[in-house]
Parts: C-alpha cells; sequence; structure tokens
C-alpha cells in the first residue's frame, strides 16, 4: 500500500502543473562510494554510529549509494520535493535496500511527508553531537507520514519574537526479516512494528543577541506481533483506537501484551528541550538541556539527573575552527532502581528502574537505537537478543571542526563513556570505552561536484573492544536536470 501511494504522488508531482508552481525546477543528483577496513571484533563506534544505519558494524564493510532529490522552494506559497536513495552493500544486513524515499508537500507553513526520509536530531550538532536521546539518525529512516509545521514559522501576535514549529507522524518499521533472523531462543522478539512521533517548539529570536529554546519531543513503538520464548504469539492491536492510545498515552486492552496492560500501550521515550544562547553576525554560542524520560516517572523529573548536557559555539567562515561542542550524557539514574506496581498484597507505588529503551520492542530499527548511540545498540549482542544490554552510561563527548585551506575541511570526535549494563542485569564490573575519530574531506574547486574523503576511527575499553578502522569515501554530486 505504502509502495502505491508513494508511485502515485511522485506521478503527481512531476506533472506539467506542479511544475507551474515553483519558480525553479532542480533535480539533483548525489552518488557516493564508502569502504571501511580494519580490525577487531566491530567497526569503530564513530565510524557507524549518527550514520543513518549505512554503515555496518563489521570491520570490513562497505556501499554504493545513489539518489535523486528535488527540494523543495520554501520562500513560495507551494511547493513540493521528492527523493529516491537506493543502497547496495556488502557485510551488512541486506545487500540491496531503498535507504530514503520520500515525497515532500507544503502549502504555506503546513508540510506533510510521505515515505522514507533522513532525520537528524532536533536539537544537537548534525555533525558534532553525540545526537538526541529520542532520535539521533544513528539508525535506518522509519517509512511514515508526518504532517505539521515542518519549518520555524512566526507566531501571530508576537512581532516575530516568537516561532512555532511541530510535527505528527505515524508509521512502520521494516526490519521484520531481520528481526527473524538475528532472533535467537530463548529471547523473545517483535516484527512488523509501528511508530509513532510527535514534537512541538518553541523559539524566541528576532534582532537581539540573545535567543532560546523550549519544546518536548515523543515517540514510540506499538503494534506488530510479539514473540515470546515459550512460543506463544501475540499480535498486538492496530485499529484505530490503538492510534488514539498511543498519541494520548493509555493503557492498553485485553488484546494486547501484559506489560501494555498495566502501564500504557507501547513503547514510549520522550525529553523536553531546551536551550538558551548569544549571537554575533558571524558567530554564536550556545548551551543545552535535553532532559529525557521513558515513562511518567520521568516526565515529572524523578530522574532529574538523566539527560543531554551541551555547549556549542559555531562561526560561520572558513576558518581552522568553524565548530566546537561537548556534551555530557547520563542515563545511570532511571528514576532509582526499583520498579513495583501497587496491589493488595503490598499497596505501595514505586515507579522506577525505567530500563530506557528496553521493551519488548527494543527502540531500535534493523539493530540500531533509534536515540543515542551511548546506550548500546542490540547490533552488538553476538546471543541474538534483541533489545539492549547496556543503557546505564555516562558518557564525556567532544565535537570540533574546522578548514585546513578552503578546498580540505576536518572532523574529530572524541567520547569516554562508563557503563553499567541495566538495572535488571547489571554488568558485574563496570566497563568503559573510548571512541576517537578524525575525519579529513577534500573537495577541489576544479573537479566541481567531487569530494574525497579519508578518516581514521578507534576503540579501546572492556565495552566494545580494541577496534581501529581506516573509511574511504568519494562523493559526486551536481545537477541532473533544471527548468526555470
Amino acid at each position: 500500500m505504502f509502495v502505491s501511494i508513494f508511485i502515485f504522488l511522485l506521478t503527481f508531482v512531476s506533472s506539467d502543473l506542479l511544475y507551474a508552481q515553483d519558480d525553479d525546477f532542480e533535480l539533483r543528483y548525489e552518488a557516493e562510494a564508502n569502504m571501511i577496513s580494519g580490525g577487531g571484533d566491530f567497526s569503530p563506534f564513530w565510524l557507524s554510529a549518527n550514520r543513518q544505519g549505512l554503515v555496518s558494524l563489521s570491520p570490513n564493510n562497505g556501499y554504493l549509494r545513489m539518489g535523486i532529490h528535488k527540494d523543495m522552494e520554501v520562500r513560495n506559497r507551494f511547493s513540493y520535493g521528492f527523493g529516491v536513495d537506493l543502497v547496495g552493500a556488502y557485510e551488512q544486513s541486506a545487500p540491496f535496500y531503498i535507504q530514503q524515499a520520500y515525497v515532500d508537500l507544503k502549502y504555506r507553513s503546513l508540510g506533510v511527508t510521505i515515505g522514507s526520509k533522513e532525520q537528524t536530531s532536533l536539537l544537537e550538532h548534525p555533525e558534532l553531537s553525540s545526537g538526541s536521546m529520542v532520535w539521533s539518525g544513528n539508525a535506518r529512516p522509519v517509512p511514515q507520514l508526518s504532517v505539521g509545521i515542518p519549518r520555524f514559522t512566526d507566531v501571530p501576535g508576537t512581532n516575530g519574537w516568537v516561532q512555532v514549529k511541530g510535527e505528527l507522524s505515524y508509521g512502520f518499521s521494516t526490519d521484520a526479516n531481520y528481526q527473524r533472523d538475528r532472533y535467537k531462543k530463548p529471547f523473545s522478539y517483535a516484527r512488523h512494528i509501528l511508530f509513532h512521533r510527535k514534537n512541538l517548539i518553541f523559539k524566541f529570536e528576532k534582532d537581539a543577541p540573545f535567543f532560546g529554546l523550549v519544546g518536548i519531543d515523543m515517540a514510540a513503538h506499538f503494534g506488530g506481533d510479539v514473540y515470546y520464548a515459550d512460543g506463544s504469539v501475540v499480535h498486538c492491536p492496530t485499529d484505530f483506537e490503538s492510534f488514539l492510545k498511543v498519541f494520548v498515552p493509555m493503557s492498553g486492552g485485553s488484546n494486547s501484551t501484559w506489560s501494555d496492560q498495566v502501564n500504557v500501550l507501547g513503547n514510549h521515550v520522550g525529553s523536553y528541550l531546551m536551550e538558551f544562547g548569544y549571537k554575533q553576525d558571524d558567530w554564536r554560542i550556545r548551551i543545552y538541556k535535553e532532559h529525557y524520560f521513558d515513562d511518567h516517572s520521568g516526565m515529572i523529573f524523578k530522574n532529574w539527573q538523566d539527560g543531554l548536557w551541551g555547549f556549542e559555539w559555531t562561526r560561520l567562515d572558513r576558518s581552522w575552527l568553524t565548530g566546537f561542542v561537548f556534551e555530557c550524557m547520563n542515563s545511570t539514574d532511571q528514576s532509582g532502581p526499583i520498579l513495583w506496581n501497587e496491589n493488595e498484597t503490598i499497596p505501595i507505588q514505586v515507579s522506577g528502574a525505567d530500563d530506557y529503551y528496553n521493551n519488548i520492542y527494543g527502540w531500535a530499527h534493523w539493530g540500531m537505537t533509534q536515540g543515542t548511540p551511548f546506550i548500546t545498540s542490540p547490533d552488538y549482542n553476538a546471543d541474538g537478543y534483541m533489545s539492549m544490554r547496556n543503557s546505564r552510561v555516562r558518557a564525556f563527548h567532544v565535537g570540533v571542526k574546522g578548514y585546513i585551506t578552503e578546498e580540505l575541511n576536518y572532523r574529530f570526535l572524541s567520547s569516554y563513556s562508563r557503563n553499567w549494563g541495566t538495572l535488571y542485569l547489571p554488568f558485574l564490573n563496570i566497563k568503559s570505552n573510548y571512541s576517537g575519530l578524525l575525519e579529513v574531506r577534500y573537495a577541489p574547486e576544479k573537479y566541481s561536484g567531487f569530494s574525497f574523503g579519508t578518516a581514521v576511527g578507534v576503540d579501546t575499553g572492556s565495552l566494545l573492544g580494541d577496534n581501529w578502522g581506516i573509511q574511504l569515501s568519494v562523493r559526486k554530486s551536481g545537477i541532473l536536470f533544471k527548468k526555470r
């Protein structure tokens, strides 16, 4: 059904009728070859994390990628865009897959996106940050229908001092076969999972040097088929009522899992977003906080120690330093060590042991966590366990980028973490991990559209082991067709 809708819309937006709506029509192409070779059990952390699920955890892997895109004309009252992005890979979970296939529609400030489209963090820097705790770009995109206000728009009556953006979406996972093939007894797993996300952000920024932001980002997995270790299967509800119950979190009915009946339908995650900054003409500085919650106890700050704290400085020119980020991520509190639901025997409610990202669903897609990569992805589990074995983490992260010359730029990432496992199955000893990345990219002016990249990544420590890898990549982009 989704493919049929996508083909119909792609045909529709390519018609001469919509050509007339945009002042310009520009169809871009992009092609990339990427190869990683190294040693150790895994590809180095920062060569695979926050790469939209494109890079395998195998220490030797690669892919070829080709796509076409038409961007929306933001200034026009009505506009449209679309994209198709295909990947052929080796040493990955699938030898060929569709990475992106989407249609964007816009009327005034309202927008609709249908399909699978790459997304990055709402608050954090897309190149230098460790990523959002709800959605970081660590996993493959989820096909979905998203509606809302995708770009900041002035709130009427505020004279441009307050802008708002927000979206509501429903979609579905595409990793049912991956779940089936990776799973091993005696564990449980789920297939054909549905996806829901909603966010609302207010920004305060105009001519004054100070600016700020507050918002909320929430998402959930629900529906699907849950396969338990004893061989039983629960076909979770996907009726209209279930869509409402996941939008306004409510408990599930008798046809849902026991956990959904006791708590709320689906596996919910979310964050409160905050930032405050100062800007000048060519640079800006800001501090930001993402308070993560996994259930109601986190929403009322019983886990106040958990979340992501960040500092960022950026400038607009091509100097040797154009961006600097320092972050601290903590997920060790989880509202306390104990969860007890009140009953007749012990009439006390203790809302703790939030067990971040873990549920029968697991907050992951194609084996990679959809939030922060510091919470270890299920794809690292060699025993076929499909959830997180390490969700209690304290990590420190630095990201730096800049230009060596006009044609040569660099990026450096460095992270250190201490890891406690989970509250229900803690590590016997605290595991540490250091991961680093140095990436250099060359974009010669005389070969327009070409860029050549090389990167070196390393891991060391007791969590991921000692890994090293060298990445080589070539990209080519340009205009395939243009109409004025």
